[in-house]
């Protein structure tokens, strides 16, 4: 019997989490942007506060829009990906070691990523912002909390790269082998 080192149990339970919270987000954010994208969505913008509209001009934003289209069923799919995943972790099988390991290379890209996609969001609405009383101040706390998220978003996946990759999680996922009789 192999021994199954301490962080492939804890990454193990935490891919079943996070992928379950991650189908979450992705069906939350789908319906959410489905509201913003209806009818009167610029009337509950506007009516709210700055963030609102900021948020509303991010969702009606070609780039932005696109970007959804793309990334919420790869997103999906990632998801489900680490949930079967973090189960194959627990059984010691080598495919869901890779495939940590992809979904942690994914999502670092998709965090640096966002992050650009979400700094043309802003600029978008720099202009208009600007002209705005104090709108040069909300542009910088959008910016912080941007990159605060993205390095938030980044924690995860690099712990998970950094685990996976230890020479006693390696040698864990290594197929036993059985000795070899000499039957004469």
């Amino acid at each position: 019997m192999r021994d199954r080192p301490v962080s492939v149990t804890i990454f193990g339970i935490l891919n079943i989490g996070y992928g379950v919270f991650g189908m979450a987000g992705v069906l939350l954010s789908s319906l959410l942007s489905g509201m913003l994208e209806g009818p009167g969505a610029a009337a509950r913008g506007s009516q709210v506060n700055f963030i609102s509209a900021f948020v509303s001009t991010l969702f009606h934003s070609p780039a932005y829009v696109l970007w959804n289209k793309i990334t919420r069923p790869l997103d999906f799919a990632v998801f489900l990906l680490m949930v079967a995943a973090g189960a194959g972790l627990f059984l010691l099988k080598n495919w869901a070691r890779r495939f940590s390991i992809g979904c942690a290379i994914y999502k670092i890209l998709f965090a640096i990523l966002n992050f650009a996609v979400f700094c043309r969001g802003v600029e978008q609405i720099a202009g208009r912002a600007i002209e705005a009383a104090g709108g040069a101040f909300v542009l910088i706390i959008l910016g912080i909390i941007g990159l605060a998220a993205t390095l938030l978003a980044l924690v995860y996946p690099v712990l998970l790269l950094y685990f996976l990759t230890r020479p006693k999680v390696l040698q864990a996922f290594q197929e036993p082998h059985l000795p070899i009789t000499n039957y004469q």
